[in-house]
């Protein structure tokens, strides 16, 4: 048996790292794919790009553990909610190892709480980049001696993050914060008994969706004076994950396999999400706040949303920011999900989007799973496809090229007991598209806004299924299978520590190369 080591990358893009290892900037990732084993992975990403991580730590599809993104539908319950952990279905694969008496050792794992009945070491929300809990640890007088020792993260968490950072001081911060997150794992590593020790790194996430536009020229916010030193921004914080991960790699012994793996990565942010709502009210599917503006002469006039939403827009967007990073986080996400859903109006609309900044996430206002419900169940089928085919026939002008990707029916790709709660359809963008400003089709005219890093949260990188594994160690697998999914994660953790899989496990164990 060996001890493993998980190295969770959050949102850190495969195609970044093959070309700044071989390039020689990332000379850790590059001596893990030229000495151990490198492969990208297949992800649920690809539908539903927060779900990569519960996937991982389930060993199970969002269809049987529930999780996709930091705001959910429920059924049973008319509203949208900012999504709580416990809601997952299924325990994390560091449980179930705790119940057959592995020792763990687990650090911000991104969407992970703190565990009552965990017999293991666990550190939440130190240096995760979106919070799912407040920050703590168990025992608690370790947490307690790692701040004394260390301090808090230097990074800002993702709530506090409102406006475009500037961004010579967010690489800056970030680079700390991998340097800092390096020191802790060192230290952790060091004092603690573990036979399995995950640990997340966040810098990649926040970086990948504030600094991508800087190294990027063809992106349309690529600045044109930049500020000097930033033009590398986003390879410097990659470039200090890897030099963290090289103190840690260099503190492991001979009897640790070490995993090193991302669910999803990040490119160029040209998602159309931001246009769907006034596709789906011209279509008479969708009334509510912030549509109708545009819409084609005789339609029906949009609702403007509640008496939240009305006070919301009448004070100055500064003020909000201003008070908004004065506010505990859970007030802000009490306050922001109350002026969503009273933007909605529930009784005249038959479908609605999730929010995101993303994929596009359409739910159907179904009778019987909202209360509310406006759709019966008998007509799910053709509007799903009416919105598919509508959606689907969305094109940039200039180009003509379909801003839609991919359309996915969750009903298809990810059928289990959660279904309920997830999106029906998932609209993925062609980046070749160049989604910004404006689509049309001729069923639905033409549709204007802002471009999508003009709309908060202001990314200029966003998600993409770039994931990836790599592993070196005495059970490192001997090539990564054409069809390797990150669902196959946990099944190869407990293959490496002789524990029996458990039975909701959907992925294989990846075989370890023979022993000399």
């Amino acid at each position: 048996m060996t001890r493993v080591l998980v190295l969770g990358l959050d949102s850190a893009d495969a195609e970044l790292i093959e070309r700044w290892a071989d390039a020689g900037h990332l000379p850790t990732f590059a001596a893990l794919r030229r000495e151990g084993t490198w492969g990208r992975l297949g992800t649920t990403a690809e539908v539903l790009h927060v779900s990569a991580w519960p996937t991982i730590y389930t060993g199970a599809r969002p269809g049987h553990h529930g999780l996709y993104h930091a705001y959910q539908a429920r059924a049973g319950t008319q509203a949208l909610h900012r999504t709580r952990v416990e809601w997952g279905a299924l325990p994390a694969f560091w449980q179930l190892l705790d119940r057959a008496g592995r020792r763990c050792l687990v650090m911000d794992a991104f969407m992970d709480r703190p565990l009552d009945d965990f017999g293991g070491t666990q550190v939440v929300e130190y240096g995760t980049w979106t919070w799912f809990s407040d920050p703590g640890g168990r025992p608690k007088r370790l947490y307690r001696e790692l701040m004394r020792r260390f301090g808090p993260y230097p990074a800002p968490e993702h709530s506090k993050v409102l406006t475009v950072p500037d961004p010579a001081w967010f690489r800056d911060q970030l680079v700390a914060g991998a340097r800092r997150k390096g020191e802790v794992v060192r230290w952790l590593l060091d004092r603690t008994a573990w036979d399995l020790a995950f640990i997340g790194f966040g810098e990649p996430h926040g970086a990948g969706h504030y600094l991508w536009h800087l190294g990027d020229g063809s992106y349309p916010s690529h600045p044109a004076a930049l500020t000097p030193g930033t033009e590398h921004a986003l390879r410097d914080v990659y470039r200090a994950v890897d030099e963290a991960l090289a103190a840690i790699l260099d503190g492991t012994g001979g009897d640790t396999t070490v995993l090193v793996t991302s669910g999803d990565g990040m490119g160029p942010n040209y998602s159309g999400c931001h246009h769907v709502p006034e596709v789906l009210h011209r279509m008479g599917l969708f009334h509510g706040a912030g549509v109708g503006a545009t819409a084609a002469p005789g339609a029906a006039p949009a609702k403007k949303g509640g008496l939240a939403a009305a006070v919301r827009q009448a004070i100055p967007l500064s003020v909000r920011q201003a008070v908004t990073r004065c506010l505990p986080r859970s007030v802000h996400y009490r306050l922001s999900m109350k002026w969503v859903n009273s933007a909605i109006d529930w009784e005249r609309s038959q479908a609605f989007c999730i929010p995101n900044s993303n994929e596009a996430y359409v739910r159907v206002n179904l009778r019987g799973r909202e209360p509310r419900g406006t759709v019966a169940p008998e007509a799910v089928g053709e509007l799903l496809a009416r919105i598919g085919e509508r959606v689907g026939e969305l094109t940039v002008p200039g180009s003509g090229r379909r801003a839609a990707e991919r359309i996915f029916n969750l009903d298809q790709v990810f059928p289990g007991p959660e279904r309920p709660h997830l999106p029906d359809l998932s609209v993925t963008w062609d980046p070749v598209a160049r989604t910004l400003r404006e689509v049309e089709s001729a069923a639905v005219g033409r549709v204007a806004g802002r471009a999508g890093y003009e709309i908060a949260p202001y990314y200029t990188g966003n998600h993409r299924a770039a994931a990836f594994v790599a592993a070196r160690g005495p059970g490192a697998p001997a090539s990564i299978p054409a069809d390797g999914h990150i669902v196959d994660l946990p099944a190869t953790v407990f293959a490496l520590l002789g524990v029996e899989r458990p039975k909701h496990f959907e992925g294989q164990a990846w075989a370890s190369r023979p022993r000399s």
